[in-house]
C-alpha cells in the first residue's frame, strides 16, 4: 500500500505498523541490491518517511519515538558520504553551461571521481558506509516495529503531532528569515519535509484539498534542499587546492551559487508563509476533524 492512511486499517496502531513495515521492507530490499546512488537516495528517503511518521504519532509513542528517531537518524548518516559526493556532481551540473571551459570540465571530472570512490562494494571495500552496520540496524528496527503500539486516543495523538510539526516548521521559518544562513534554512527544510510527509499520510481524508498542500510542501522542500546542496558544494570547493579548482573556475562558480541561493530564498519565504499560516493548534484540529469524517465512512 502507498504511504498514507487507509480506511482498511482498523486502528491508528495498525496503520503505524503497516506503514512502518512497508518502508522498512523497502529499505531492506534496497540494501540487498547494488549500493548505487539510486539505492542510497531511496534508502534515505524512506528513512525520512519513517521519521516523519514517528513524529506525527509521537504523542502515543513517548517511550519509543525519541530513541527510534535517533536510530533512524544515525542509519541515514551512514549513507551521508556517498550521498554528498553524488549530490556535488548533480549540483555542479545545474550550474554549468555549454560555454564553460576546460577548468570547469576538469573540476567536474574530479567530483565524479570522488563520487565513484565513495561507492561501497567489493571493488572499493574501504569506502563508507558500513553496509553491514546499516543492515543490522534496520533488521533490529524491523523486529521492534512489529510491537509498536500507540497509547492514548487516536484523535489526541494526531492533533498533538500535527500541531507540533506545524509549530516547529513556523519557528524554523522565522529563524531562517532572521538569520538567512545556510544552516537555518537547512533546519527549516527538515521541518518542511515532516509537514510534507504528514500531509501525504493524511491525503485520503480530503484528496482535493490535500493535493495542493502536498504539492506545494514538496516544492518548498525541494527548493530548500537545493539551497543546502549549493552550500555543501561551496564548502567542498573552498577546500579544494588550486591544482584541482583553478582560480578562474572558482571565480565563475561562486557568483552563480550565490545568485541561485538568493533566488531560492526569495521564493521560499512567501511560499512558506502561505503553507504555515494559521494557528498550529487550530489547523491541527481542523485536519483531525477531516480525518474523523473520513473514518466515519466505516461506521
Amino acid at each position: 500500500m502507498p504511504y498514507r492512511f487507509d480506511l482498511r486499517d482498523p486502528t491508528l496502531t495498525q496503520a503505524l505498523r503497516r506503514i512502518a513495515g512497508a518502508e522498512i521492507a523497502a529499505i531492506r530490499t534496497l540494501l540487498d541490491g547494488a549500493p548505487d546512488d539510486a539505492a542510497v537516495h531511496g534508502i534515505r528517503k524512506r528513512i525520512k518517511k519513517l521519521r516523519a511518521l514517528l513524529r506525527l504519532l509521537r504523542g502515543g509513542l513517548r517511550k519509543v519515538q525519541p530513541a527510534e528517531t535517533v536510530v533512524l537518524r544515525d542509519a541515514a548518516r551512514l549513507l551521508a558520504p556517498q550521498r554528498d559526493a553524488a549530490v556535488r556532481v548533480a549540483t555542479l551540473d545545474r550550474l554549468l553551461t555549454a560555454d564553460d571551459g576546460p577548468a570547469l570540465r576538469a573540476l567536474r571530472a574530479h567530483l565524479e571521481a570522488e563520487a565513484h570512490a565513495a561507492l561501497p562494494g567489493a571493488d572499493n571495500p574501504a569506502a563508507p558506509p558500513d553496509l553491514e552496520t546499516l543492515r543490522a540496524a534496520i533488521d533490529s528496527l524491523a523486529l521492534r516495529a512489529e510491537g509498536w503500539s500507540l497509547h492514548g486516543a487516536d484523535r489526541r495523538v494526531l492533533t498533538e503531532g500535527l500541531a507540533q510539526t506545524r509549530e516547529r516548521a513556523r519557528a524554523a521559518m522565522r529563524l531562517a528569515r532572521d538569520r538567512h544562513s545556510a544552516e537555518s534554512l537547512h533546519a527549516w527544510r527538515k521541518r518542511v519535509k515532516d509537514h510534507w510527509y504528514q500531509a501525504r499520510l493524511l491525503s485520503p481524508v480530503w484528496p482535493e484539498m490535500m493535493k495542493s498542500i502536498v504539492t506545494e510542501s514538496d516544492r518548498l522542500a525541494e527548493s530548500l534542499g537545493l539551497h543546502h546542496d549549493l552550500h555543501v558544494l561551496t564548502l567542498h570547493l573552498e577546500a579544494l587546492p588550486e591544482d584541482i579548482l583553478r582560480p578562474e573556475a572558482r571565480d565563475a562558480l561562486l557568483p552563480r551559487i550565490a545568485e541561485a541561493q538568493t533566488g531560492i530564498e526569495a521564493a521560499a519565504f512567501p511560499l512558506g508563509a502561505r503553507l504555515f499560516a494559521g494557528d498550529p493548534d487550530e489547523m491541527a484540529a481542523l485536519w483531525v476533524k477531516w480525518w474523523k469524517l473520513w473514518r466515519a465512512q466505516m461506521a
